[in-house]
C-alpha cells in the first residue's frame, strides 16, 4: 500500500473519530437530539410581544401581571389592549415610590384601539396577605401627604380601598385596592368606572381561585 493511501486512511479515521466525539458531546448537551432546543426557540417566538407593544396573555403570565387581556375582556372592555410600560417609581405622576423596594411593581396602560391610553394599572405583587396590608397602608399614608389631593376611603373593593381626589385632575379616578395577596392601583377616565368595578370583581374572583 502506498504512503499516500496510508495517509488518506489515517486522515479518514481521524475525521470519523472527531465527528463521533462532536456528536456525543452534542447529545450530552441536548439529549433529545436538538428537539428540546427547537421547542425552546418556538416557545420564545410565541411569547414575543407584538410590534405595537400590545401584551398577549402568554407575556402577561411570564411577567407575572394579574390584570390580563382575558380579565379586561371579561369586564366588558371592547377594542382594548394592554401595553406593558416600565415603572419609573412615580405612580399617578405624583406619588413618589422611588425608595420603595419591598415588592415588585408592574404597570400596564389600557389602550383603546391600540392608540389612546384610557387607564393605567399598577400591581404590587406581595404574595403575602400581611405584606400586602403593609403595602396598602404605606400607599395610603403617602397619598394623605400629597399636596392638592385628598384621600377618600371607599372600602367598596377587596379588603380595603380608597380614592385619591386630585383637584387639578377631576376627569380621572385614582383608586387603590387591597385584595388577597396583592395591591392594585388604578387610574382611569371616570366614565369607565362601571367596567372598572367589573374588572375588580374579576380580579378578586381570580385571586380567590388561585388560593384554592
Amino acid at each position: 500500500m502506498s504512503k499516500f493511501s496510508l495517509f488518506t486512511l489515517f486522515l479518514s479515521a481521524t475525521i470519523v473519530v472527531i465527528v463521533a466525539e462532536l456528536m456525543v458531546n452534542e447529545y450530552v448537551k441536548y439529549p433529545a437530539g436538538g428537539k428540546n432546543l427547537s421547542a425552546s426557540v418556538l416557545q420564545t417566538e410565541t411569547a414575543t410581544v407584538p410590534a405595537a407593544g400590545v401584551s398577549t396573555d402568554s407575556t402577561q403570565e411570564q411577567a407575572g401581571i394579574g390584570i390580563s387581556y382575558a380579565l379586561i375582556s371579561a369586564a366588558g372592555f371592547k377594542d382594548s389592549s394592554l401595553q406593558r410600560i416600565p415603572f419609573n417609581g412615580i405612580m399617578f405622576e405624583s406619588l413618589d415610590l422611588r425608595d420603595f423596594k419591598s415588592v415588585p411593581v408592574t404597570a400596564n396602560n389600557l389602550l383603546e384601539n391600540n392608540r389612546k391610553t384610557v387607564a393605567t394599572f399598577y400591581e404590587f405583587r406581595a404574595n403575602s396577605r400581611m405584606l400586602s396590608t403593609e403595602v396598602y397602608r404605606m400607599l395610603k399614608e403617602k397619598s394623605g401627604k400629597l399636596v392638592g389631593a385628598a384621600v377618600n376611603e371607599a372600602n367598596g373593593f377587596g379588603e380595603g380601598s380608597f380614592f385619591i381626589n386630585f383637584v387639578e385632575r377631576p376627569g380621572n379616578a385614582f383608586l387603590i385596592v387591597n385584595t388577597g395577596d396583592n395591591v392594585y392601583a388604578l387610574t382611569y377616565l371616570k366614565e369607565l368606572h362601571p367596567m372598572i368595578k367589573s374588572l375588580l370583581a374579576e380580579i378578586v374572583k381570580g385571586d380567590s381561585v388561585s388560593k384554592k
